[in-house]
């Protein structure tokens, strides 16, 4: 049942709090300069208004989420210090005579929102953001981070055999003797008895096609989610791990392997995030970015100009910004200052070589630019062809990506220098609130996680930004100068 938040304080709590708590604590900014009151209305439909006994109030677990994420505690640790620790109690709104929730309230309490329930509690906060003039909007500042997985890193083999023990232990718990059945194909084989690691594998893998062939008929939830997920294991898609079968192997750079999810944001001028989007690791960045700019125009929030690395270059995007009437500034990926130091020009849909000379054609290309080549005949007697050409080639041949010159505004370096900004912001969310390493496990509940991070994040700015204001300052989003 549905209980509110009691707004008056009592004699003992005014004196405690007003004698014991700094007034320039971070916390305490917070609280006066961000209202969640807005939390219960959101919430409220989770809960039977007249069945049930009476719950701590949505507002109260909420600040014990924020404050959880904001001191870097575990659900256990963050109920064990609200019963001595009179800041955060001040903070969370309970009285030094009220009870404490337990760890497995918050548990509770963030299952029941769910992962959208918390998107919307980030527009909120977002819209008061706005309407107190904390934001300014004029650029949307994109950019992707990692987010490692809380697994253990398995080989192939390893998980072929834990799949196994997963799928016996969620059948142990409804069907004891269908268990006992079927326990001697969860054992792993005798390495010994196989003369090389792909024939071990090869065999453990036909095993587990046999549980899962057994088990096909199974209607429990829980057994047939592990059978469909091992089943995917051995048709070869890339399942790392059977306690988090939603993370993704991926790239943070080239040569910088990661197990877990990505994190796809935006934020504005000020640092405040705007939007995002949580991602399996093997996804490019460049879906949760095309996500991102609807959401903003969605909200009403649309940009004029948008900052990203060569993540997102590509023509599609550049494309849909223009159709938005937004300015992209984003690095090409092909630099295209190379060419203009060995004296190339791109003009009128043609490429010019240092001697002057045109190209002759173009092709489409894979990555959806161009190939523009020039003719065999000039390059042959060209008196800069060997500082041009490599030893195989007989005619020069440019990859170029026409959308790049298109839409290519000017100030790419001050844009650049601004997109530092969200560079901060990632830093502060993995640095002091824990983003780095997935508290949880699946897709649905670090994304919870990363927006709570955000959402502790954005409170922090917009209680910062309000004592440097001190007064409201008009919304700039789709502003003319």
């Amino acid at each position: 049942m549905l209980r509110s938040k009691n707004t008056q304080l009592n004699f003992f709590d005014c004196e405690i709090f007003s004698k014991m708590i700094p007034e320039d604590h971070p916390l305490v900014l917070m609280k006066k300069n961000v209202d969640f009151s807005f939390v219960h209305e959101e919430v409220k439909d989770c809960y039977n208004p007249d069945v049930g006994r009476p719950s701590f109030p949505p507002e109260v677990l909420f600040k014990v989420l924020v404050l959880e994420v904001w001191a870097g505690l575990s659900d256990v640790q963050v109920c064990l210090k609200l019963r001595y620790n009179v800041l955060y109690r001040y903070f969370c709104d309970i009285g030094w005579d009220e009870e404490v929730p337990d760890d497995t309230t918050l548990v509770v309490f963030r299952k029941r929102l769910g992962p959208e329930r918390f998107r919307r509690i980030f527009s909120r906060l977002l819209e008061e953001a706005k309407e107190k003039g904390l934001l300014r909007g004029k650029w949307a500042i994109i950019d992707g981070t990692k987010v490692t997985a809380h697994v253990a890193v398995k080989k192939n083999l390893d998980l072929a055999r834990e799949g196994r023990k997963k799928i016996l232990s969620e059948l142990a718990k409804v069907d004891k003797g269908a268990a006992q059945e079927v326990e001697a194909l969860a054992e792993p084989l005798d390495d010994k008895e196989y003369p090389d690691h792909e024939s071990l594998l090869q065999a453990e893998m036909q095993r587990g096609q046999v549980l899962v062939e057994k088990l096909a008929c199974r209607k429990e939830e829980n057994v047939r989610e592990a059978v469909e997920v091992y089943k995917g294991f051995l048709s070869g898609e890339k399942i790392a791990s059977f306690s988090d079968p939603d993370a993704r192997w991926g790239f943070a750079r080239k040569d910088e392997p990661f197990l877990g999810y990505k994190v796809v944001a935006s934020c504005d001028e000020t640092g405040i995030f705007t939007s995002l989007e949580v991602l399996p690791g093997n996804c490019h960045e460049l879906d949760g970015a095309k996500d991102i700019i609807e959401d903003l125009s969605d909200k009403k929030m649309k940009p004029l100009k948008v900052v990203g690395d060569k993540a997102y270059d590509a023509s599609p995007f550049r494309e849909q910004l223009a159709k938005e009437g937004i300015k992209p500034y984003i690095p090409a990926k092909h630099d295209l200052n190379r060419l203009k130091l060995k004296g190339f020009r791109y003009e009128g849909n043609c490429l010019i070589c240092p001697m002057g000379k045109t190209s002759i054609g173009s092709s489409p290309h894979k990555k959806n630019g161009l190939l523009y080549y020039f003719s065999g005949k000039d390059c042959g007697v060209c008196p800069i062809r060997k500082e041009c050409l490599s030893a195989t080639q007989k005619r020069k041949v440019c990859y170029v990506e026409p959308e790049v010159f298109k839409y290519r505004a000017r100030g790419l370096k001050h844009a650049l220098r601004i997109r530092k900004t969200i560079e901060r912001a990632f830093a502060d969310c993995k640095v002091w609130h824990r983003m780095a390493r997935a508290r949880y496990r699946g897709l649905s509940r670090v994304t919870i996680q990363v927006i709570l991070t955000l959402i502790v994040v954005n409170a922090k700015k917009m209680a910062k930004r309000a004592l440097h204001l001190g007064s409201t300052r008009p919304y700039l989003a789709n502003a003319t100068t």
